[in-house]
């Protein structure tokens, strides 16, 4: 039963990258990710704080240098950066034939939440993530990285040493017992680090035939998590069955941008559930409607250009209201993107589904990926009262820019605001 709702869960999440312009991206033959979870939010930037402690972090043979690159870790998440340069250029072939097993504590993980990606021509990036719900990393210790790849004729080890005692120190945790009826589900846990904010919740699972027709109550919502005047999407991340009678369902959702550095000075944390009726054949007929869309087309050849960004500044919704990008502030490696609905739900769906990515280099023939869509900062506008601010950080300031937003949000009368429900005081 699992499989099939995450088989549905992730139907619906391919189905929205078509519609938020990724159809239109150029296919990247090196972008190949390798991972045991559905839902892996692996960030693809560099932690701002390393923990590496140790010198002995790299290894140098046939042209290549390979290097532990960062590693940051919590209590029940590790995440490292390998780093592979060569001479010449890298053969885009490496993620099909690297065999790579990260070692930590009692932990071992051997392809486990891994992604790849081209950084250039002669710089692979590979990043490994292993989660644990019921043992807790240690703080420090040597962290080894073995990786052989034949193609290079590499059979490497890699050990150096980290410390991740701040990291571990800088962390919330609560446990909690928060019913949010609309979404038929108890919010169990809230925890902040410096991977981000994550929430731990149980629905009670129908184990009939027809639970397997409909989304369950959390996947069919959009989760905001609000702290001050900042919000921040909740992803759903994964889940798992209970044994028992009840048959409850225990899943999480993580804000990666909601670090504890953002939050730990905010008071009031809450959650607000953005309900969604669609029912699965509505998604799916969505869906083809959109991808077959005249006026879809049409809006990509009526975009504004402000400052090598380009953007549709009217998004008109099925009820005629519009939602408008007002403002554009790029400046250096920063990107803020102003924008409103007619109302609230309007105004957030825009905030919420915003992402970015570099336009094709006709010249070169090439495309790089913006990897920071998963680091967005959203928050109010302080001189209008619909108004978000978007930010992004870490963007190529040579780069043309194209703003995208998730088309399904076109049918808002499919949507309604829930209500928030506070998780701190």
């Amino acid at each position: 039963m699992i499989n099939k709702k995450i088989n549905k869960l992730l139907s619906s999440v391919l189905g929205i990258a078509l519609t938020i312009g990724f159809t239109q991206m150029p296919v990247l033959a090196a972008e190949n990710t390798q991972t045991t979870s559905v839902f892996s939010a692996t960030s693809n930037l560099s932690a701002n704080k390393n923990y590496i402690v140790g010198s002995n972090n790299s290894y140098e043979k046939n042209g290549l240098k390979i290097s532990i690159d960062s590693a940051i870790a919590t209590k029940h998440k590790l995440r490292v950066v390998i780093l592979i340069k060569g001479q010449t250029p890298i053969s885009d072939q490496i993620s099909k034939f690297a065999d790579i097993i990260l070692s930590y504590g009692n932990n071992k993980s051997n392809r486990s939440s891994t992604s790849y990606r081209n950084i250039d021509d002669n710089t692979f990036m590979i990043t490994m993530q292993k989660d644990t719900d019921k043992d807790v990393f240690p703080e420090k210790g040597p962290l080894r990285v073995d990786i052989v790849i034949p193609q290079y004729k590499i059979n490497a080890g890699i050990e150096t040493n980290v410390d991740f005692t701040e990291s571990f120190k800088n962390t919330i945790e609560k446990d909690l017992s928060i019913n949010v009826p609309e979404i038929d589900s108890t919010i169990k846990k809230l925890e902040s680090n410096a991977l981000g904010t994550q929430i731990t919740y149980s629905t009670h699972e129908l184990d009939s035939k027809d639970d397997l027709k409909e989304f369950s109550q959390v996947e069919n919502a959009r989760l905001i998590l609000k702290a001050g005047s900042n919000i921040y999407e909740l992803l759903p991340s994964g889940g798992s069955s209970v044994d028992g009678d009840k048959h409850d369902y225990i899943g999480t959702c993580n804000a990666q941008a909601a670090t504890y550095d953002k939050i730990k000075n905010q008071n009031g944390l809450s959650v607000l559930p953005i309900l969604c009726t669609m029912t699965d054949d509505e998604r799916e007929q969505i869906y083809n409607d959109l991808n077959k869309s005249k006026d879809n087309k049409h809006d990509q050849l009526s975009k504004d250009m402000t400052d090598k960004v380009n953007y549709t500044k009217f998004f008109t919704f099925n009820d005629g209201t519009e939602g408008e990008i007002y403002n554009i502030d790029r400046t250096d490696n920063n990107l803020k993107v102003y924008c409103k609905g007619a109302n609230e739900l309007e105004s957030l769906l825009l905030a919420s589904t915003m992402h970015i990515h570099y336009n094709l280099d006709e010249a070169l023939k090439t495309h790089d990926y913006y990897r920071g869509n998963s680091q967005i900062n959203i928050s109010k506008d302080p001189k209008d009262s619909l108004g978000y601010i978007v930010a992004f950080n870490d963007v190529d300031k040579d780069k043309t820019i194209e703003v995208t937003n998730e088309q399904m949000i076109k049918y808002v009368d499919k949507y309604k605001l829930g209500t928030e429900v506070q998780l701190t005081k």
